[in-house]
């Protein structure tokens, strides 16, 4: 946002340099981007009239003209094409300095030039250098024209934060500047003297779409006559950047500028029957903007209409249908409040941004239009003649209200670790413009303005207000800060913060992704998925709101392939809500989710690199389970979505009671739904449930970061025994495992698969399983008549699974 200081002078009186004003402004959380000198070549250049006109004798392309320049006449070569008599111009007489140029008695194809008549770009007012620079009929020859715009100015250029909508105008930051300097603010005056005939015989609004535009205001101005701007609004507008067009374009780019809030102005004979109709867009409907493009509109776009046809896209752009000419005559003027959510989505989805669209998508004024348009009104008239017509016509329908916060200043205290007063904390906030309603022993109930209703909305927004105004510099190192050393205890905070700390150190990068997704990659990575549906979405890629934290992240691992990345490991730890693919719960909750794809291992000299596979993925479900400290042995189902090639879900285990929904599920993505995210192939994933892993905690498995029972190491000699067994292949390896442990008892140390076989004698669809037993006593030799009943019992356990039986 670029501010001039000479405009914020208008607003506040103060004899700060701008560089002080700078700094106070970062005081207050404003980031100074640059600060800009602004040096118009003034000095000495001062106004002529154009006598007289006539060929230059040795050039076709130049003229003679004989210029008053107030008691002295002046004969001046030019060869600008608005050369005339009468014309009143800026002259550099001989002697002046133009810049880096110092003007000079010099011939030109044999005849002498006593001047220079100058164009704005020369004068670097503008970049207008189509001709000289016309200056109004009242300037008086010889007038200096340090009178008619100031010479020098700063431009501060700012970073406003999208929370700070009031602060992108003029307006805005003098009401900042005033708070820190401890001045008065002072706002323009505005006199109308308006016509005796009411507006409300020209026009009349209707709010079709109230909710989208909740506010309407119009004012009528008749008889103007469109052209340039005053030199000193051209010069202003030019400084921020902005190009001049015409008077009345620039009176609302110089009003949008000063107060903060857009502003249109349509040619009032182009609106049917004078009737502006606030509606939505039929879906389909074209509308052609004033830059010239046709734009396909969908049904949830805001318009501005006449009961014949659209004539602008609400908040964005005009029409060309109702553009303003030069041979318009009347005006309507908009000063609207509309909905932010609309018009950021139709910004975004159309690809237009706007001066206007970005302040109406970061959030208005809602109290602001009447005052702009009589703002807007009052410029028209005094720089484009006319006359306006008596009062606007106001349409607001459902009024909106910002609504109270209470702030505590024992709060504000411990928050920012000094002592707050609630004198203290209520001459902060009033400095600010805001209000004290009610005043309690250790409360504040504080009145938000409008101009600051979308960001001061909870407690912690107006103790931010409190320590801008105290200064954070203000703040002494030695103060101690009023935070608990004790921290509650809070086992899913611990389980987040150690599952981040061991997927971090398998390689794994963590990932933030929007919690708003297209619905048709919910749609495409799981059928089943029934997400909860964003009602009024800020774009169609925005429709829903996640029911799994898978379709995210495999759109960010397409990015990184897409960039050369060949070997990516992504988790996210985030919420979800909706039916989701191995979930019937619908409420809001936490889950874990990693993809990966590419090498498992990197390349060496003696060996190939190792592709991720579907036990790589498993090995990380075991990590991850160790690192939290779930140390039951898992169970396993190979019963998945068929979106899954090959896949696990967890049934048992790791703090999970056996017949419950799975709290985990993964495995190797579907080629097909691979193919829809532009991935290759193989990808594998999982997600998990986290906080059901917290719920189910309580069963057995250890809390994160609880420190385990230290149990000392054994004397004694293990006793092995193997164990053969013969399993049908529907039953996992990690059940018959799960068997065993349960059936042998306490003394059983370790169990291993160690041998897998296949083939005759064996029959179709089996396998043999060996198993090692380890057993050990902490006290004492175990005797073969204490290990073998276990291993009896190990053996009973695992023919309770179905097929499963010892090898002979």
């Amino acid at each position: 946002m670029k501010v001039s200081v000479n405009w914020l002078h208008r607003f506040v009186e103060f004899d700060e340099t701008p560089e002080q004003i700078a700094d106070l402004l970062i005081r207050l959380a404003f980031d100074l981007e640059e600060m800009i000198p602004v040096r118009r070549h003034l000095r000495g250049i001062v106004a002529g009239k154009i006598l007289e006109v006539r060929p230059h004798p040795q050039a076709e392309k130049l003229v003679m003209c004989t210029v008053d320049v107030g008691g002295e006449r002046l004969d001046i070569a030019c060869g600008a094409p608005n050369c005339r008599p009468g014309v009143i111009a800026p002259v550099a007489k001989l002697g002046t300095r133009v810049g880096e140029m110092k003007v000079e008695r010099r011939e030109i194809r044999g005849v002498a030039s006593e001047g220079i008549l100058l164009s704005e770009r020369e004068l670097g007012i503008t970049d207008d250098h189509s001709g000289i620079l016309e200056l109004g009929e009242e300037t008086a020859p010889g007038a200096s024209l340090e009178t008619l715009v100031e010479p020098e100015d700063t431009v501060l250029d700012f970073e406003v934060t999208v929370n700070r909508p009031d602060a992108m105008s003029h307006l805005g930051i003098a009401r900042e500047l005033a708070a820190g300097l401890g001045r008065p603010l002072h706002l323009p005056e505005i006199d109308l003297r308006e016509a005796e005939r009411p507006v409300s015989d020209r026009a009349r609004v209707t709010i079709e779409a109230p909710e989208q535009g909740p506010r309407y205001v119009a004012r009528v101005v008749e008889g103007l006559t469109v052209g340039p701007a005053p030199l000193a609004m051209r010069a202003m507008l030019h400084a921020l950047g902005q190009r001049p067009i015409n008077n009345v374009v620039d009176i609302t780019n110089y009003v949008l500028f000063e107060l903060g809030h857009p502003l249109h102005a349509f040619d009032y004979h182009l609106i049917a029957d004078g009737h502006v109709i606030v509606r939505l867009a039929g879906r389909g409907e074209v509308l052609r903007t004033l830059d010239g493009q046709e734009r396909v509109l969908e049904a949830e776009d805001l318009l501005i209409a006449d009961p014949e046809k659209a004539v602008a896209l609400a908040g964005v752009m005009g029409g060309e249908n109702s553009e303003v000419v030069e041979s318009t005559r009347d005006v309507l003027i908009e000063a609207a409040y509309f909905d932010p959510v609309t018009i950021r989505r139709t910004s975004k989805r159309l690809g237009l941004t706007s001066e206007a669209s970005r302040r109406f998508e970061r959030g208005a004024d809602p109290e602001m239009p009447p005052l702009a348009a009589a703002r807007c009104a009052q410029l028209l008239r005094d720089a484009a003649g006319g006359e306006i017509l008596r009062g606007d016509v106001d349409v607001y329908p459902n009024p909106l209200r910002p609504r109270p916060v209470m702030v505590r200043p024992s709060r504000a205290a411990a928050v920012l670790g000094i002592d707050i007063t609630p004198s203290t904390a209520a001459s902060a906030l009033e400095a600010f413009q805001l209000k004290i309603e009610e005043r309690g022993e250790d409360q504040l109930v504080v009145g938000i303005p409008s101009f600051r209703m979308h960001d001061l909305l909870r407690e912690i927004d107006l103790i931010e207000e409190i320590a801008r105004q105290i200064g954070y510099d203000t703040v002494p190192d030695a103060t101690r800060s009023m935070v608990p050393l004790r921290t509650p205890d809070r086992p899913f905070e611990a389980m987040v913060d150690a599952a981040t700390d061991v997927l971090a150190g398998l390689g794994f990068r963590e990932a933030v992704t929007n919690s708003m997704v297209p619905p048709q990659d919910q749609a495409a990575f799981h059928p089943g998925i029934v997400p909860h549906v964003i009602v009024r979405p800020i774009s169609p890629e925005m429709g829903t709101y996640r029911a799994s934290l898978v379709p995210g992240l495999l759109r960010v691992l397409e990015h990184n392939l897409n960039r050369g990345f060949e070997n990516v490991r992504l988790f996210e730890i985030g919420q979800v809500a909706g039916r989701g693919w191995f979930s019937r719960r619908v409420e809001s909750r936490w889950h874990l989710a990693v993809v990966a794809v590419g090498g498992a291992t990197p390349p060496a000299y003696d060996r190939p690199a190792q592709p991720f596979d579907f036990y790589d993925l498993k090995g990380v479900i075991h990590t991850l389970a160790t690192g939290l400290s779930l140390d039951n042995s898992p169970a396993f189902s190979y019963d998945v979505p068929e979106i899954l090639e090959r896949g696990l879900a967890l049934t048992g285990g790791f703090g999970q009671e056996e017949g419950e929904e799975p709290v985990l599920v993964g495995g190797l993505l579907d080629r097909k739904v691979a193919g829809h995210f532009d991935l290759p192939y193989p990808v594998f994933l999982f997600e998990v449930d986290l906080e059901r892993w917290v719920k189910t905690e309580e069963g057995g498995a250890r809390r994160p970061g609880q420190a385990k029972e230290y149990r000392t190491f054994s004397r004694f000699p293990v006793v092995v025994r193997d164990l053969a067994l013969i399993v049908p292949d529907s039953v996992p390896a990690e059940n018959v495992e799960r068997s065993i442990r349960s059936g042998a008892g306490e003394l059983l140390e370790d169990v291993t698969l160690f041998d897998l076989y296949r083939g005759k004698p064996l029959g179709e669809g089996e396998r043999s399983l060996a198993y090692r037993l380890v057993f050990r006593a902490p006290d004492r030799t175990l005797r073969d008549d204490e290990v073998d009943p276990r291993v009896e019992a190990a053996l009973r356990a695992a023919k309770t699974l179905p097929g499963v039986r010892l090898r002979s």
